[in-house]
């Protein structure tokens, strides 16, 4: 008697971890991808495109959905979403596939500021239509976008002697940063996490001043310059690092 239910419940022990192990195999995610956050800063008359790759972990072919999650972007700016071609800027979701073992390695988002001076954000799930739930990876692309003709005013270059445009040090962060404000035209500072929600604001008084930072998370920021009349001189991105 005792021996036969010795049997029985190596038998079940023996089916459950069989079932776990093919749950294991049903469940894991088909991709990688080389990061969750991509982040670039441009012009705001030209295209800026944050761009990660993505890669098919088996040796058969995939299919993978993406998904538009959630879009802050400037008043007038427009994405289109490319993965091996790209979509329009109405289309919020779309497929692609992937060879075994293939690598897309221009997965990205290509921003269109249409000369709009801000940050945009916009957050995309990619995911294995067979399982959503178990597979779904979240993408962050972020931009910033600039004014020429502001960037060319603030930098500029002469035989021996450079001169550039405001700036903020070090960086990365600790507790702190400043301003390098040789001009004297930045007013005010603003800044921004990656998905572009105002954090910290700060009115300039002098050079050398220090600027709090130390309460931010570890991460990536977007710090935006402002002249008096609160027009964008520059936008810097800085990381914040805590030891």
């Amino acid at each position: 008697m005792v021996k036969t239910i010795l049997l029985y419940l190596s038998l079940f022990f023996l089916v459950a971890t069989q079932v776990s192990y093919a749950q294991r195999l049903v469940y894991e995610r088909p991709f990688t991808v080389s990061s969750t956050y991509a982040t670039l800063q441009g012009e705001a008359q030209q295209e800026i495109t944050p761009t990660i790759s993505i890669k098919n972990r088996l040796n058969r072919k995939i299919e993978l959905n993406w998904e538009k999650r959630k879009t802050m972007t400037p008043k007038g700016w427009h994405s289109v979403l490319c993965a091996h071609k790209c979509s329009t800027p109405f289309t919020e979701k779309g497929t692609f596939s992937l060879g075994g073992y293939e690598t897309l390695a221009d997965f990205k988002m290509v921003f269109r500021p249409n000369g709009t001076t801000g940050i945009g954000t916009i957050e995309v799930a990619v995911y294995d239509p067979l399982d959503r739930k178990a597979t779904e990876t979240v993408i962050t692309f972020s931009a910033a976008a600039q004014n020429e003709r502001t960037t060319n005013s603030n930098t500029i270059t002469q035989l021996g002697n450079k001169t550039e445009g405001p700036k903020v040090y070090p960086n990365p962060a600790i507790e702190y940063f400043m301003l390098d404000n040789s001009d004297n035209n930045v007013r005010h500072l603003e800044v921004y996490n990656i998905i572009g929600r105002k954090l910290l604001n700060f009115s300039v008084k002098h050079n050398g001043e220090k600027y709090d930072v130390s309460n931010l998370p570890k991460g990536m920021y977007m710090v935006r310059m402002l002249d008096t009349n609160g027009n964008i001189i520059r936008t810097q991105r800085i990381s914040k690092y805590n030891p």
